[in-house]
Parts: structure tokens; C-alpha cells; sequence
């Protein structure tokens, strides 16, 4: 199947919008695979080009996931080339202008993040879109590069829906936290759920327990922004809540594997499971056994 590119950019002469990579260059996207549409990634594999000049449409940054590559841009009537080395870091605002070209083949994480889930994070403290961000170029970013070769990963691997949710709100508060033109202050929420936040998320996680749950549904529950409820949520239980999910679906498959008449592939399902190999694989790791051997000695 061949993937589109879902990050686009901008003609700043005409203001048509043109994706960021050709087709045949897309080789992983959360797009198609159904993500939260505020944080696009994809894993690109690049042959060298120019791009024409064009706007950046959400904040975008791309970091190298292959081996060093002569890398260049053009900005305000002058060339400028670097190396962009493994682990190389690239990152601009929405908004900004940019005419990047590189010379050797280019195997890259490309992301764009939304404009609306920094406000969300930011809230009061949100600056306009295009000053978000220093603008980066060919520096390294040990954290990042490990953050995005996760979320590769996972992308690649999918586990717990919830997991790669975590994961990307995760990166994007590394981000502001150590790349935001004016941060002021840590983004490090304290405090913790109440007794009765926590009975709502508990109940509204087992309540769609079948379904993919999304960290907006568990964070509409204790009535905070998504970005609060992660701390928080971490901050009562001690874990995060993609653990805590993933915990609950592991013990109610134990309790189905025993008491009901379902299939295996019926069972993962039900807890909110991709499928039948995904269900073994998480349940295995997580108790010893297969779901079937469970099943069988008990």
C-alpha cells in the first residue's frame, strides 16, 4: 500500500499547500495508522532534492535516523550548508519560511505538531504560533533522538494505543521545555487526581475497556487538559496511564480466559486488543505464560 504524506507545506507565493515527501518515500505514518492527529509523525526515506521555499504548516522538525548527510538551507539571500549528523535535529515554527536541500539519501522521523495542542499546553503563557520555537538546525538532541526512535518504533510495533499517546505528549513537553524561545517557567504540573477524578477515570476505563481509549477521554473524565492529567494521573497511582490501562485489559482477559466461553481472538478483542497475536504477545510478557496455557492449567 502506498502511504501519502500528511505533513504539508506551503507555497508562499501562491498558498497552495503541497506535501512535505513523494508517495514513494513515506515509509511509516501515524496518520494512516490512526493516531491523535495534533502530533503527525512519519519515517521518510528521501532521495537528494531541493525543496522550493515554502511555509512550514504546524511546528515541524525532522531528525536523522541514518547516517550522516550533507544538508543545507537558503535563508534570507544566503546558503548555508552543515552535516546533519545521525541523531541531527532540525526544528522550526509554524509559520516560518524554509528552503532546505540535502545531497545524499536522507532516512528521516519527520514531525509537525499542531499549533492548537501547544496552546493547550501552554495555556495563558501561549505565544503567537511562528514564536514558538528557536529555530534549530543540524544540532543534536540526545533526548529527542531517543523519544523519536521510541515513537518509530511504536509506530512500527504497535502496543497499548494509549502508550504512543504518553509518548508523543512527553516529547512535545521536552521540546518547550529546552527548545521554547521564552520559557519561564518548568512544565512540570504538580499535584495529584482527587478521590473523585480518579473514580471517574478508573470507571470510564473499564467502562470502554474494549475500545482504543484515548488519553482525551480519560483526561475529559477528571475534567483537565490532556497535559495535566498525564502528571497527575502519574502523580496518585504511580503510574502512567497507559500502564495502568494496559494492567486493566491484562486482568480482565485473566477473568474472561476463566469464566467465559469466548475464543482467544473473542477475548482480545473484548479487553481492547488489536488482535489475537498482539493479546499473546502483551499477556506472555506480562504473566510467563500464553493466554492458552493460562487457560489450560487453571
Amino acid at each position: 500500500m502506498t502511504l501519502h504524506s500528511s505533513i504539508n507545506l506551503i507555497n508562499p507565493h501562491t498558498g497552495q499547500r503541497f506535501p512535505s515527501a513523494p508517495d514513494s518515500s513515506v515509509v511509516l505514518s501515524s496518520f494512516q495508522a490512526g493516531w491523535h492527529h495534533n502530533f503527525t509523525l512519519e519515517v521518510q526515506r528521501l532521495k537528494p532534492m531541493e525543496l522550493p521555499e515554502h511555509y512550514v504548516e504546524g511546528h515541524r522538525l525532522i531528525i536523522n535516523l541514518g547516517d550522516s548527510v550533507r544538508f543545507g538551507w537558503r535563508s534570507g539571500g544566503r546558503t548555508h550548508e552543515a552535516i546533519l549528523p545521525p541523531g541531527g535535529f532540525c526544528l522550526q515554527s509554524d509559520g516560518e519560511t524554509n528552503a532546505p536541500f540535502w545531497q545524499d539519501e536522507l532516512t528521516v522521523a519527520a514531525m509537525a505538531l499542531s499549533p492548537d495542542l501547544i496552546t493547550a499546553i501552554l495555556e495563558d503563557r501561549t505565544p503567537t504560533a511562528i514564536d514558538t520555537f528557536a529555530e534549530r538546525r543540524c544540532i543534536t538532541d540526545e533526548l529527542a533522538y531517543t523519544y523519536t526512535r521510541a515513537l518509530s518504533k511504536e509506530l512500527a510495533q504497535p502496543g497499548e494505543p494509549l502508550y504512543a499517546q504518553t509518548l508523543s505528549l512527553s516529547f512535545t513537553l521536552h521540546l518547550l521545555s529546552k527548545h521554547h524561545r521564552n520559557a519561564k517557567k518548568p512544565l512540570n504540573p504538580k499535584g495529584k487526581l482527587s478521590s473523585k477524578q480518579l473514580k471517574d477515570v478508573i470507571e470510564t476505563a473499564q467502562t470502554q475497556l474494549g475500545t482504543e481509549l484515548s488519553l482525551s477521554q480519560l483526561a475529559c473524565a477528571a475534567q483537565v487538559s490532556d497535559y495535566y492529567f498525564s502528571r497527575q494521573f502519574k502523580n496518585t497511582t504511580g503510574l502512567a496511564p497507559h500502564q495502568f490501562v494496559l494492567r486493566l485489559r491484562l486482568e480482565r482477559a485473566k477473568k474472561l480466559l476463566l469464566t467465559s466461553q469466548l475464543s482467544l481472538s473473542e477475548v482480545a478483542l473484548a479487553v481492547g486488543f488489536f488482535d489475537q497475536s498482539h493479546f499473546n504477545n502483551v499477556f506472555k510478557r506480562a504473566f510467563g505464560v500464553t493466554p492458552r496455557a493460562f487457560a489450560k492449567t487453571v
